[in-house]
């Protein structure tokens, strides 16, 4: 119960990331929600790895870092993404891109065979895109901007995705403080941005910003429970649920109504996600 209840909980704290990074780039810029929710996060992976500081290695904190600053480099898109798109378009077209660019590294690196179910799965979810991608009842829209960004960030998540591959189950923790390391190190690339627009509401952007970096690293640990305690195939199928609740969620904080036509191209994707994980 505990894998399960974990899994869900991952892709409830990643739909919680990517609204409230896109809410807070909404109200100040990309540029000031990265530095606010890696600190925030970075914060708190120094807390948790302070009760285990016998599990820092060199190599492992090295890989974490290449993870971190290959992962981080998407952050920026998707917080753009989330910003000025419809959230459900930009949920489906991260969560397939993402699993697209992982089972092209099974395939090619790993010498995977690709699953019988993947052609049912690449037809459904190519509905699911068109369905998501019609315009709902809000002003955002499913623009190739809005699909270039989505799918820059969803190449860049899927990057950390191949580099953690390289340590072992049990290096996780370490892995992610050095991934936090990573990401601090875009944040400082791209220094944070003041104008007018951000000195007139000089507070609300950052509890948004620090709650997106919270929910960050909470999904990141809720995941290495998850994997310790149920088969990945059933975690996959959890995750698949990512893009519906980014909706529900984003119907109440950025004010977004998807149309019905709108759900049913969500239900398509969580299908397709829930088929290749199945495979």
């Amino acid at each position: 119960m505990l894998g399960e209840i974990t899994s869900f909980s991952t892709a409830l704290a990643n739909a919680f990331t990517n609204t409230l990074g896109g809410k807070s780039t909404q109200q100040s810029s990309w540029r000031n929600t990265l530095r606010g929710s890696t600190t925030i996060a970075f914060a708190l992976i120094c807390l948790v790895i302070a009760f285990d500081l016998s599990s820092l290695t060199l190599r492992v904190v090295l890989i974490g870092i290449a993870a971190g600053f290959t992962g981080g480099l998407g952050l920026p898109l998707i917080y753009q993404a989330f910003s000025v798109g419809s959230v459900s378009f930009v949920g489906p077209v991260v969560a397939l891109v993402q699993s697209f660019n992982l089972i092209l590294f099974a395939v090619i690196v790993k010498d995977e065979d690709l699953s019988a179910l993947f052609p049912i799965a690449a037809l459904l979810g190519a509905i699911g895109l068109y369905l998501c991608s019609r315009q709902g009842g809000s002003n955002q829209k499913a623009t190739f901007y809005v699909f270039f960004l989505t799918a820059s960030a969803a190449t860049c998540f899927s990057g950390f995705s191949f580099i953690i591959t390289l340590i072992e189950t049990s290096q996780i923790l370490p892995a992610l403080f050095g991934a936090r390391i990573g990401v601090l190190l875009i944040s400082l690339i791209f220094p944070p941005k003041t104008d007018k627009k951000i000195l007139t509401k000089p507070t609300k952007w950052r509890k948004y910003a620090l709650l997106s970096g919270a929910c960050e690293i909470t999904a990141n640990l809720l995941f290495m429970i998850s994997i310790n305690n149920l088969e990945l195939s059933k975690v996959g199928i959890f995750m698949a649920s990512a893009p519906a609740l980014s909706v529900l969620i984003a119907i109440k904080l950025l004010n977004q109504k998807p149309s019905l036509i709108n759900w049913a191209g969500i239900a398509a994707t969580s299908g397709a996600l829930a088929l290749i994980a199945v495979g």
